[in-house]
C-alpha cells in the first residue's frame, strides 16, 4: 500500500532524489505535472485499486521542494485568480426539517446518502459551511461525505478524511512503532465533520448515526479507494462539547491533541481537543503487529515500600510538566505517612509546603483530571493485572455526604435526611482490579458526580441521560482494558444495582474483546420461551451442589423511619445449595428496550435453607455470561462474586482511614484531586493489611522504613515508657 507518506519517503531517497534533478534538467524542463506523471510511471507509484498515484506524487515533490531537495517550475496557470478555494454550494440555505419528532424510533426513512454527485455535494457544503462550527468544507486526502436523510428532510452530514500524520494519544494508544505507522497509517480514516442540525432535537440520534456510519464506512471506502479502514479517528471541541455521543458509541477517549494540527508543529496554535477512536475490526493489534500493552508484568506486592512506592505509582503521570509530577510524588508520599492527617497537619503548618500544594491543587491554568492524576498507577495497576490468569473489577458507588461542608461549591443532591433535609454530597464510582483470591491490584477508574433529585423527570428516558449510565462507562473501560490483556480473562462485578438490561446488552454490542459480566439480580424478569419468570425459573432447576460459604461479621445498622435497621451478627459459615441454568431473558417494554433481541445469559441460583436464628438466609440470584457448564464452573463464579465486597471495604478505608469527608476543599473539582490521591493510598492501606494475613512471612523491611521496623520490634517486645527528655510530637492546628 501506498500513501502520500510513504510516496514522501520513497522520494526521499538518494536514487530518486538524483532521478528528479535529472528529470529537472532536461531542456525544455518539464511541468509540475509532467513531472509529477513521469516520477509516478518511473516508481510504479499505484493506490491499492491498481490506479497512479499522481496527485499525491504532486503533492510530495511540493513538499520536498520546500525542504530544497529540488527547484519546481512555477505553475503554469493557478488553480484560482484570487488565490482562494471557492466550493460549489446552493444559492440558499438548507430547508429544515418539518414534523420532526423526538423520539428516535419515530423518524421515518432515517439513512445515510453518500455524496457522490454534484447536487449533493452542494448541500453537504452548504451544510457545513452554514452549520458547522467551523464553517469549512475542505476535507483532506481520501475523503468520504455522507449526508443524513429522513422523510422529514437532511438533518445533519459526516465527512472522513486522510488521519493526522502525528498524533501522540492515537499512536499511544495503539502502541505502533514509527515504520508501522507509516505502513499502517492508510488503514486509519479521520472523522473531521459530525454535523447534527442545531434545530434537531432528538436524543441518541448522533450517537445512534455514529454507530451506524461506522457499519456503513468500510465497505463503502473499500469500493471507492481499493483500502478497508481498520480504525476510526475523531476529535472533540472541549469544553464545549462532552463527547457523551461518542462514548454512547462505543468510540474510545485516548488523550488529547497539542493544538498543532494534523501536520506537526510548524501549524501550532489549533485549539485542544479530545481525540476518540473506534476500531473497525476486532484484531487491529495483530493485524499491525504490535503489543497493545508492552511492559512487563509485575507481582501485587512489588513496589510497596515506604520510600520508594509513590515513584512507582505516580512517577510516570504526564502532567504538562515534570515538577508537577514531581510535588505530585511528594505531596502523595507525605500523606501516605499521615493518610488520617490534612495536609496543613502533615507538613506541621510549613508556609511554603502549604502554598506549593495549593497551587498544585488549584493552578490558575490547565487544572488537573482525576484520569491524569491516577495514570501512573493505572499503568503500574495493568501491570500487575497483567501476571494474572483472571482479574476481577468489582464496580460500585457510594455517597459522600458533606452538607457540613457549606463552603465547597458544585456540590450534588445525594438524599434527604429524616426530617426531609436534603443532603448535599457527592457521588464516587469507583472500579478497583482484583485477582482471583480478592488481593487488590489497584485503583482502574474514579467517576465522580454531583448528582441531582430525580423529580418530574421521565422515567423512560434514554440511558446516557440517566445516572446509572456510570455502570456502562465503567464496563467499557473494562473492555478496553480486556484488549490491551488478551492473556487474562476480565470479569466486571457488580452488585444489584447493576442489574441492568441496557448493561448486558452493552456486552452483546461491543466491537473487540469484550470483558464477563457478573452480576447479582434485583428483578424478576420475564423469560422467552417460558411462562415462569426468572426467579421461580432458577427455583425449580435441579440442584447442583451444596457446599459451604463463608459469611463475614454483620455490622448494625441502626433503624430509621423508613428502614427498620438491622442487628450486628458474628462471622459464621452458610450451608448453600447452588442451581444454575441458561436462560434467555427478554428486554423490557420500554420504548428504549423494547425492540432490542432477547439475551441469553447464565444464571446462578445460591440459597441458604436453613438459616441460624436472627440471621437473614442468603438468597442470590446471579446472572453472567460466564458459561456455566459445569458445578465447578458455578462454584468459581460464586466465590468471585463473594471478592465484591473487596470494594466496599476500600470505600470504607477511604472514609474511616483517609477522612475523606473531612477534607475542607472549596470545590469539589479540587476535593476530586485530593480523593484520587487518597483512593491510591487507601489502595495500598489495604492490600498491606490483606498481605500480613496472606503472607506473614513477608519481610517487614520490604514495606516499611528502617524506623518503623525499629519502633514495631520495640512493640512486639511490650510497651517501654518513653524516655523522660522525649517530648510528645504534637501537630498544629
Amino acid at each position: 500500500m501506498q500513501t502520500p507518506f510513504s510516496i514522501k519517503q520513497r522520494l526521499e531517497q538518494p536514487e530518486t532524489v538524483k532521478l528528479v534533478r535529472t528529470l529537472l534538467a532536461n531542456d525544455p524542463p518539464p511541468n509540475r505535472t509532467q513531472l509529477a506523471k513521469e516520477v509516478c510511471r518511473r516508481l510504479n507509484l499505484r493506490d491499492p485499486k491498481g490506479d497512479w498515484q499522481f496527485a499525491g506524487t504532486a503533492l510530495a515533490l511540493r513538499d520536498l521542494a520546500m525542504k530544497g531537495l529540488w527547484t519546481l517550475p512555477e505553475p503554469l496557470v493557478p488553480r484560482h485568480a484570487s488565490g482562494q478555494w471557492h466550493p460549489t454550494r446552493l444559492s440558499a440555505p438548507v430547508p429544515a426539517p418539518t414534523g420532526l419528532p423526538v423520539e428516535l424510533a419515530q423518524i421515518r426513512g432515517l439513512h445515510l446518502v453518500e455524496v457522490k454527485d454534484a447536487a449533493h455535494l452542494a448541500i453537504w457544503n452548504e451544510l457545513m459551511l452554514s452549520e458547522h462550527p467551523l464553517h469549512d468544507c475542505r476535507l483532506m486526502g481520501r475523503v468520504m461525505r455522507y449526508l443524513i436523510a429522513s422523510d422529514h428532510g437532511w438533518l445533519g452530514g459526516l465527512g472522513y478524511g486522510s488521519p493526522a500524520l502525528f498524533l501522540e494519544a492515537r499512536d499511544q494508544h495503539i502502541g505502533w512503532t514509527s515504520e508501522q505507522r507509516q505502513e499502517y497509517l492508510g488503514r486509519v480514516l479521520s472523522m473531521t465533520r459530525f454535523l447534527i442540525r442545531p434545530q434537531v432535537r432528538c436524543p441518541n440520534l448522533a450517537s445512534h448515526m455514529l454507530g451506524l456510519a461506522a457499519r456503513c464506512v468500510p465497505e463503502d471506502f473499500e469500493r471507492r479507494y481499493g483500502l478497508r479502514p481498520w480504525l476510526l479517528e475523531s476529535f472533540v471541541e472541549t469544553p464545549t462539547h462532552d463527547g457523551a455521543c461518542y462514548q454512547a458509541a462505543n468510540w474510545i477517549r485516548v488523550g488529547q491533541t497539542k493544538g498543532r494540527g494534523r501536520n506537526g508543529p510548524r501549524h501550532a496554535g489549533k485549539s485542544v481537543k479530545d481525540v476518540y477512536l473506534y476500531a473497525l475490526v476486532d484484531d487491529l493489534a495483530e493485524r499491525i503487529g504490535v503489543d497493545r500493552f508492552p511492559w512487563s508484568a509485575l507481582s501485587p506486592e512489588s513496589g510497596l515500600d515506604a520510600v520508594g512506592w509513590t515513584e512507582q505509582e505516580f512517577g510516570g503521570c504526564q502532567l504538562g510538566d515534570e515538577r508537577r509530577t514531581r510535588r505530585l510524588v511528594k505531596i502523595t508520599q507525605e500523606k501516605a505517612a499521615h493518610p488520617g492527617a490534612s495536609y496543613a497537619q502533615v507538613c506541621h503548618g510549613g508556609r511554603h509546603a502549604l502554598k506549593a500544594y495549593y497551587r498544585w491543587l488549584n493552578p490558575k491554568a490547565q487544572p488537573l483530571s482525576v484520569e491524569q492524576i491516577l495514570q501512573g498507577h493505572r499503568q503500574q495497576t495493568l501491570r500487575r493485572m497483567k501476571g494474572q490468569k483472571t482479574v476481577l473489577i468489582p464496580q460500585d458507588s457510594t455517597d459522600l455526604n458533606l452538607s457540613t461542608r457549606p463552603q465547597c461549591e458544585d456540590l450534588g443532591q445525594i438524599g434527604t435526611n429524616q426530617t426531609g433535609t436534603q443532603s448535599q454530597g457527592l457521588r464516587l464510582h469507583s472500579a478497583l482490579a482484583l485477582d482471583s483470591e480478592g488481593l487488590p491490584l489497584g485503583v482502574l477508574r474514579l467517576q465522580g458526580m454531583a448528582p441531582q433529585s430525580a423529580k418530574g423527570k421521565d422515567p423512560d428516558r434514554p440511558i446516557e441521560e440517566k445516572d446509572s449510565y456510570r455502570w456502562l462507562l465503567a464496563y467499557d473501560d473494562a473492555c478496553a482494558i480486556a484488549a490491551l490483556l488478551p492473556d487474562t480473562q476480565i470479569v466486571s462485578l457488580g452488585d444489584r444495582e447493576a442489574d441492568m438490561f441496557e448493561l448486558f446488552d452493552r456486552r452483546r454490542l461491543h466491537v473487540g474483546p469484550k470483558a464477563d459480566l457478573l452480576v447479582r439480580s434485583q428483578y424478576d424478569r420475564r423469560l422467552e420461551g417460558s411462562d415462569s419468570k426468572l426467579w421461580a425459573q432458577l427455583a425449580a432447576a435441579p440442584l447442583a451442589q451444596r457446599m459451604k460459604l463463608a459469611v463475614p461479621r454483620q455490622r448494625e445498622h441502626l433503624a430509621k423511619s423508613e428502614d427498620p435497621g438491622r442487628p450486628g451478627l458474628a462471622a459464621r459459615e452458610a450451608q448453600v445449595e447452588l442451581r444454575f441454568q441458561e436462560v434467555t431473558i427478554r428486554p423490557p417494554q420500554t420504548p428504549q428496550l423494547g425492540h432490542r433481541p432477547p439475551l441469553k445469559l447464565w444464571a446462578l441460583y445460591v440459597v441458604e435453607p436453613d438459616a441460624p436464628e436472627g440471621a437473614a438466609a442468603i438468597e442470590w440470584l446471579l446472572l453472567t455470561t460466564i458459561p456455566l457448564t459445569s458445578a465447578k464452573q458455578a462454584r468459581k463464579c460464586l466465590q468471585w462474586y463473594c471478592r465484591r465486597w473487596r470494594i466496599e471495604e476500600w470505600h470504607r478505608v477511604l472514609k474511616s482511614g483517609c477522612h475523606i469527608l473531612e477534607h475542607q476543599n472549596e470545590t469539589a473539582a479540587a476535593l476530586w484531586r485530593v480523593i484520587a490521591m487518597d483512593a491510591v493510598i487507601a489502595w495500598r492501606i489495604m492490600l498491606l493489611s490483606l498481605l500480613g494475613r496472606e503472607l506473614p512471612e513477608l519481610p517487614a523491611k520490604l514495606v516499611f522504613s528502617p524506623w518503623e521496623c525499629e519502633m514495631l520490634a520495640v512493640l512486639a517486645g511490650g510497651n517501654k515508657p518513653a524516655p523522660q527528655n522525649q517530648k510528645k510530637r504534637t501537630y498544629p492546628r
